[in-house]
C-alpha cells in the first residue's frame, strides 16, 4: 500500500470515476484502474461496485475512504510542517532596538536564539522609539524591543522595571530609603537622551533642573559617579560594575518595562515568534543583564 494508491483511492471516490480519476492525478485511466484494483487484492475487500451506470463506493470501501483520508491528512501535515521547519532554520528576523537596549540585552538574547536556529540571521536596526513604531507599522522590521511602544501594537513583556534615582555614593541624600521628585529640589540633573523618557519624567515633574543631556546611559552613570549631577534611569540599566553609586527607589515609583512589540495587523512569522519565545523562556538571560525582572506572562 502506497501513499499514490491512497491519493488514487481519495480521487475515485471522489469523482466516482476512474477516468475523471485519472484526469485529476495526469494518470492514465489505465493506470487508475490497476492502482485501485492492486490496492483492494492487497487488503482483501472490493472498494468498489463497477456496472454500466458506473462505480460507487462499497460499504468496506466507505470505511477504507476514512482511513485512507485520515493517512493523507497526516501526511499532508508533515509535509507543512517539514517545509516550515526548513524555513526556520534558514530565515531571518529584523528586530528594531535603541541603542541602549540592543547593546546591553540583545547580545544575550542573540545567543540564546541561535542554540536553536544557528542558521538564522537576526538583523538589527537601531533607533529611537518613534522610529522603531514606524518601522514595525511599515513592515521594515518584526519585532521592535522597546520601553514605548505604539498603543496599537501587540506587546510582550520582557523586562518588568522602575525608574531609579542615581546619585553619588557621598551625596547628602544617597543614605535614604527612597526620594520623591520633590525632594530632589535643584539638584543638578543628567537628562538621559533618550526624548521619550525626558517626556515620562517631565510629565511628573517640570521643574527638573537640567544641567546637562546625555545619550549614553553609561556615561551619565561615570558622570554621577565623578559629581557632574544625579540622574533618573530605568533600573535594568544601572550597571553593577559601576562603584561608588547609590541607587534609590522612587516615591511614588514610577513604572518602565521593555517589550517586544509587532503589528497587530500582520501575522507574525514563524521565526520572529520562536525569537520571541526563546527569549521569554529562557530567564536567566536578562537576570544576569540588570535589576530588572523577565516577565514570562505573554499579552496582548
Amino acid at each position: 500500500m502506497t501513499i499514490v494508491q491512497l491519493q488514487v483511492f481519495a480521487a475515485t471516490a471522489k469523482f466516482n470515476s476512474f477516468t475523471k480519476a485519472a484526469e485529476s492525478l495526469a494518470f492514465t485511466q489505465s493506470a487508475v484502474s490497476q492502482m485501485i484494483q492492486s490496492l483492494e487484492k492487497e487488503l482483501g475487500i472490493l472498494l468498489f461496485n463497477r456496472s454500466r451506470q458506473g462505480i460507487a463506493l462499497t460499504r468496506d470501501g466507505e470505511r477504507m475512504l476514512k482511513h485512507a483520508e485520515l493517512i493523507l491528512r497526516t501526511e499532508r501535515i508533515m509535509k507543512e510542517e517539514a517545509l516550515a521547519a526548513a524555513e526556520l532554520q534558514t530565515g531571518n528576523v529584523r528586530i528594531g532596538a535603541a541603542p541602549d537596549i540592543a547593546c546591553r540585552f540583545l547580545p544575550a538574547l542573540e545567543a540564546s536564539f541561535r542554540q536553536s536556529f544557528p542558521k538564522a540571521e537576526l538583523v538589527l536596526f537601531e533607533g529611537d522609539s518613534e522610529e522603531i513604531n514606524d518601522w514595525i507599522t511599515s513592515g521594515i522590521i518584526d519585532i521592535g524591543v522597546t520601553m514605548f511602544p505604539d498603543p496599537g501594537l501587540c506587546t510582550v513583556p520582557l523586562i518588568t522595571g522602575e525608574m531609579v534615582v542615581i546619585l553619588p555614593e557621598e551625596h547628602p541624600l544617597a543614605q535614604a530609603d527612597s526620594l520623591s521628585l520633590e525632594e530632589l529640589g535643584e539638584q543638578g540633573f543628567i537628562m538621559p537622551g533618550d526624548s521619550d523618557l525626558q517626556r515620562k519624567l517631565l510629565s511628573r515633574y517640570s521643574c527638573i533642573h537640567v544641567r546637562i543631556e546625555v545619550k549614553d546611559i553609561y556615561t551619565i552613570q561615570a558622570m554621577v559617579k565623578e559629581e557632574l549631577g544625579i540622574s533618573i534611569l530605568p533600573d535594568f540599566y544601572i550597571s553593577r560594575r559601576i562603584p561608588k553609586l547609590s541607587v534609590l527607589p522612587l516615591k511614588p515609583a514610577i513604572p518602565q518595562d521593555i517589550v517586544f512589540a509587532w503589528n497587530s495587523k500582520e501575522e507574525l512569522p514563524a521565526l520572529a515568534r520562536e525569537f520571541i519565545r526563546i527569549s521569554l523562556e529562557d530567564t536567566s538571560i536578562l537576570n544576569r543583564q540588570g535589576k530588572g525582572t523577565i516577565s514570562v506572562t505573554a499579552g496582548a
